[in-house]
């Protein structure tokens, strides 16, 4: 019998099945005005059960009560030689999104019904079935007796939802700066995806000058130049558009404006015309330019925005910073090991796909220059909707595709 194959007899559907439905059943919603609700209680979950199985885990505190867990399994490289073998990491994060009103939710957003062969709940597609398969995964591997020419991580990450602080702090960590590859296990339905859209939060402040609603001509109305912007907003859009390569995977950047405030201090009154106002416009980007080149664009759209009114300066600041677009040539090592591993783990040959959105991976990439894989199982639409859902299918084929394509990239 081969290792893989030895390897793949060792995935129990049930036991992966049961896995997922732990995971989802407890929230792990970061609520910030609540010190309990984030993903403390879910990571301690993952670290007993990777301890079980008898890996090393490293537990890494990111924030209070937001540690990132490791699980880590040792190849036939000496301890102090760590540096010199590659490292593959499965990357899973264990927050969830809000699960909204729990009265509109045909099955209760954290009791991971099973019915008709899905895995119902917030988190079952995004992402802890993804971050199952991973676990389970590995300890086939584990059980088999493999040998590996490096190690495989299992990582548990924090905010994924949010600042993606979980992978920033990894990317600081000796274990983060010596991984060699990943394979994010996002929902994409198990299709190889290569390419996924970065994204600039662009918070634009417009400052103006106070004065009464009957005598506009006494001031300077900074919404007036938000206006603006927004109406601006598909000029912007096209000019990405020509800067940004072409996909055949991804949609082409957009330009979307999503909150509007003003006035951003003191209380809103219908009389008064008030001395600042915010928008924030979501810009969803292709690979292609730099940083600097959409920095540019932007700074361009707030000076046409602020030369429509008179008055008014307008000025953006990136929330969180950067996450521009990825893309990986089929050509690397860790790609070749996955389109092998589709083959022999379903029997199917791969498919294609991109990301519509950005995910820890985006930060993997730029601080680590590392290539990654995004696949895993569960509709890419489904995550962040009620009656959230996993198939079953899909769940048990991401863990034997994780499992060959580990094998195959840590091959000895």
């Amino acid at each position: 019998m081969s290792t893989l194959t030895r390897a793949l007899s060792l995935i129990d559907r049930d036991e992966l099945v049961a896995l997922t439905r732990e995971l989802v059943r407890i929230p792990s919603v970061f609520r910030p005005g609540d010190p309990s609700a984030n993903e403390a209680a879910v990571a301690a979950h993952v670290e007993r059960w990777l301890r079980a199985q008898g890996f090393e885990v490293e537990i890494q505190p990111v924030a209070p009560g937001r540690p990132n867990v490791l699980g880590i399994l040792d190849g036939a490289a000496p301890r102090g030689d760590r540096a010199a073998v590659p490292t593959l990491l499965l990357e899973g994060h264990t927050d969830v999104v809000t699960e909204g009103d729990p009265a509109a939710w045909t099955h209760a957003p954290f009791s991971a019904e099973l019915v008709d062969g899905r895995i119902y709940g917030r988190g079952a597609a995004d992402m802890k079935s993804g971050l199952a398969a991973a676990m389970i995964a590995a300890a086939a591997i584990r059980r088999s007796g493999a040998s590996l020419a490096g190690r495989l991580v299992v990582g548990a990450l924090v905010d994924e939802e949010g600042d993606m602080l979980g992978a920033r702090h990894l990317c600081t960590t000796p274990i983060g700066r010596e991984l060699s590859a990943a394979i994010v296990c996002e929902p994409e339905q198990n299709e190889l995806c290569l390419e996924q859209r970065g994204v600039i939060w662009a918070r634009v402040t417009a400052r103006g000058r106070m004065a009464h609603g009957a005598m506009p001509e006494a001031g300077a109305n900074p919404i007036s130049a938000l206006a603006a912007l927004v109406t601006g907003a598909s000029r912007l859009e096209r000019r990405l558009r020509a800067l940004c390569t072409r996909s055949r995977y991804l949609k082409p950047p957009t330009v979307t404006p999503t909150i509007m405030a003003a006035p951003v201090a003191g209380v809103p009154q219908s009389n008064v015309i008030p001395a600042t106002a915010q928008a924030t416009l979501d810009v969803r980007l292709t690979p292609g330019p730099d940083a600097d080149a959409v920095a540019k664009e932007i700074d361009e759209a707030c000076r046409r925005a602020a030369d429509a009114c008179p008055g008014v300066s307008v000025e953006w600041t990136p929330v969180n910073g950067f996450r521009m677009a990825t893309r990986v040539e089929r050509t690397e090592p860790l790609v070749r090991a996955m389109v092998g591993a589709v083959r022999r783990a379903t029997g199917r040959p791969a498919r294609w796909g991109g990301v519509p959105g950005s995910t820890d991976g985006t930060i993997l990439r730029m601080e680590l220059g590392i290539p990654i894989v995004t696949c895993g199982p569960g509709h890419r639409l489904i995550p962040h909707q009620v009656d959230e859902y996993v198939e079953v299918a899909e769940l048990v084929d991401a863990a034997r595709i994780y499992t060959a394509a580990a094998l195959a990239y840590l091959k000895p």
